[in-house]
């Protein structure tokens, strides 16, 4: 393998570990998102016990009452 086909490899598999590592952060990352919107799903959000978004408060007040 000459230099350039190494420094190649290399870029490309430093690129691909990149993505790699992105996209595992947004998939591991559950966060609740401000754009949160009233909807039966916010009742599915893992977050949606401890979520402090005026949305979730909404739909909690409904269930309650």
């Amino acid at each position: 393998m000459d230099r350039k086909k190494f420094i190649q490899t290399g870029g490309r598999l430093l690129l691909l570990g990149g993505f790699a590592a992105a996209s595992g952060y947004l998939v591991m990352n559950k966060k609740v998102s401000a754009t949160c919107s009233v909807s039966p799903t916010c009742e599915n959000c893992g977050k949606f016990s401890k979520c402090e978004l005026p949305q979730a408060k909404e739909v909690k007040d409904g269930k309650e009452k």
